[in-house]
């Protein structure tokens, strides 16, 4: 049986396992609705519960994926896309790539215009909360980087042909980025 969308106390929203909130669970095994609201599973559909999901908001150690709106000296500017893969909800979420957080190794001579370009998208971690309008975030990992890139004038795919390069497929061009590793 397929579970429902809604639930009012007393509906059964799962046959077996574990209750999150708004649920609890009967005599029999069923997890059954102990308010109205929409119906959720989490952990794989092992709990189920009733109400609005907690909203997900970066938290110091998650990985995001974010599509970078500036770059500038000193810093490269992520809207974030997603929280440990899963879409935020709440509100909108900004994080600063600092030079200093773009590589783990020749700190001093980053270029972040070598590194990232408007209209990437990253793969980074969060360090920290920052300030009040966006999370510091880091690409200093082999695996955190820039994971997709648009060429400017093909619109094609670039694909990644090195650590710090990437080339279009259609000009040939090749482009400075810093690269997550990608495992196949």
């Amino acid at each position: 049986m397929p579970a429902p969308t809604r639930a009012v106390p007393g509906d059964v929203i799962a046959e077996r396992g574990e209750a999150a909130r708004g649920a609890r669970v009967d005599a029999c095994g069923r997890v059954r609705a102990t308010t109205c609201g929409e119906v959720f599973l989490e952990d794989g559909g092992a709990r189920a519960g009733v109400g609005a999901r907690a909203p997900v908001v970066p938290r110091v150690g998650d990985v995001v994926f974010g599509r970078v709106t500036r770059v500038l000296e000193k810093a490269a500017h992520v809207e974030i896309a997603a929280v440990n893969g899963r879409a935020p909800r709440g509100g909108d979420f900004a994080g600063v790539v600092r030079r200093q957080d773009a590589r783990a190794h020749a700190v001093d001579s980053v270029e972040l215009e070598r590194c990232f370009r408007a209209g990437d998208v990253v793969r980074a971690k969060v360090l920290s909360l920052g300030d009040a309008r966006s999370f510091y975030l880091t690409t200093a990992g082999d695996d955190l980087g820039m994971v997709r890139a648009t060429h400017g004038t093909s619109r094609a795919t670039m694909l990644p042909i090195g650590w710090t390069e990437v080339q279009c497929p259609v000009t040939g061009e090749v482009e400075d980025r810093k690269v997550a590793r990608v495992d196949e």
